[in-house]
């Protein structure tokens, strides 16, 4: 599913970033000689009326847009037999500067639009999201400690009004870094409060949650057994499939994290469950078998899986409000990737947050399994990322391009052959050198 995941993923969005390429450089009258999915030897081709030809290439990393340059003038067949005048006419290097730019910016934006579209598609559609319900906060958070009921609703963070609990999430995200942030709350009395949550300590490089940090969970129904494994020490003691767990050793279970953390430190230790059958009460004792965590400490293990129904609401837009909401929603996006990129270069976000293919795909593929909804924002997430990597001001990126190009207009001269030629092999070794570094993490994910 990974390896699927990312190269679906990979081909959708070098075909939306390429063919902003395509589009634009028609539209500037460039000729487009080539288009191409993958790099490498050509499986597929075929050559359209305007002489362009569409190919689907062996290494699927990537893709390219091929125009009519000086690069290609002698080396393209299509372009060896034309007039002077007429490689003038058609040639990408002859445009104008800001045709030149229009063309290279088209591919990073059109992934933004990409963005834009599946957030104003979603919302057009109508979603069932968590509600901004809160369960019970666990001890020992700041939720608790700022006497936050559970069933109480987060009506705002720092005056921006939630519906959602990703409405929640995202108000949190935006605040990271902030020692008091305002959250509006409603408790089921109906009353308000007003608290400060205090975000300073929460990770900047996406490896934390600073809504579930804090203290803050989604509301859930009652804990229900959804299955009982055979010979588990659940089965042993009698508990079923369809059993709603009320409590453990006398302390109520409201969440699906309470019931972990109960278990979790009774290894070979009895524990009293409270439990609803069929309407009836029941108690039983239950020795949770010994297992280790992925940090190699004890961990009780009961042999169950369960579940609790969340409390859900249903949000859609009109024609105009998806709009504004995609442009939004890709604009909160746009400014949190760039706030960790540099977060990067300050030290702020820690190198072991960046991620390669491997990383992509496992997220790819673990995004298709929760549906199509779910696929699709990692998919604007991705494109965005994308965008922004391309606009960088780094040689051989687009926005290498670009500020070549500026450069170009404030000094009125296009920079020498030297500068691009020594600014390629410092872009080149960037990117390089940010690629074997993004794949070394995904290598050490792997291993551990």
């Amino acid at each position: 599913m990974a390896v699927i995941g990312f190269l679906i993923t990979l081909s959708i969005l070098v075909l939306v970033h390429e063919w902003g390429h395509y589009i634009v450089a028609r539209w500037c009258g460039v000729r487009v000689l080539a288009f191409s999915i993958g790099f490498g030897k050509v499986l597929f081709k075929r050559t359209d009326k305007r002489g362009c030809e569409w190919r689907i290439s062996a290494v699927p990393f990537g893709g390219y847009v091929s125009m009519l340059d000086e690069g290609v003038k002698d080396d393209n067949p299509a372009a060896r037999g034309m007039s002077e005048a007429e490689f003038k006419k058609y040639s990408f290097s002859e445009k104008p500067v800001g045709k030149r730019i229009a063309v290279v910016a088209a591919g990073p934006l059109m992934n933004f639009f990409l963005a834009v579209l599946i957030y104003a598609a979603i919302a057009l559609a109508g979603t069932y999201q968590p509600s901004n319900k809160l369960a019970q906060p666990a001890a020992g958070t700041q939720a608790e400690s700022l006497g936050v009921e559970g069933g109480s609703r987060v009506i705002a963070v720092d005056g921006e009004k939630t519906l959602t609990f990703n409405d929640m999430r995202m108000e949190l995200i935006a605040n990271l870094g902030e020692e008091r942030v305002p959250v509006t709350l409603q408790a089921p009395s109906g009353r308000t409060m007003d608290v400060f949550v205090d975000l300073s300590g929460v990770k900047n490089d996406g490896t934390e949650d600073p809504a579930l940090t804090a203290g803050f969970y989604p509301w859930q129904g009652p804990v229900t057994l959804v299955e009982v494994k055979a010979g588990s020490a659940a089965e042993a003691a009698g508990l079923k499939k369809g059993d709603v767990i009320t409590a453990i050793d006398g302390k109520p279970v409201e969440t699906m994290q309470s019931l972990v953390q109960a278990v979790r430190t009774k290894a070979g230790v009895p524990v009293q469950f409270d439990y609803m059958r069929d309407g009836a009460a029941g108690t039983l004792t239950v020795t949770p078998g010994r297992g280790v965590d992925k940090n190699g400490q004890p961990m009780g293990l009961l042999g169950v899986m369960f579940t609790a129904a969340p409390d859900l609401v249903y949000t859609r837009e009109g024609p105009v409000g998806a709009v504004i909401k995609g442009f939004a929603d890709t604009w909160k996006i746009s400014a949190l990737t760039l706030e960790s990129l540099g977060g990067l270069f300050t030290g702020a976000v820690s190198t072991d947050s960046l991620g390669g293919p491997v990383l992509i795909g496992e997220m790819a593929g673990q995004a298709m399994s929760f549906g199509v909804i779910s696929y699709l924002l990692f998919l604007a997430l991705i494109s965005v990322n994308l965008g922004i990597l391309n606009l960088l001001p780094v040689p051989v990126l687009d926005g290498g391009h670009l500020m070549f190009y500026l450069y170009e207009i404030v000094a009125r001269r296009k920079p020498g052959e030297r500068m691009k030629k020594y600014g390629s092999y410092v872009g080149l070794a960037f990117i390089l050198g940010l690629t074997f570094f993004a794949l070394g993490n995904d290598i050490n994910r792997l291993i551990q």
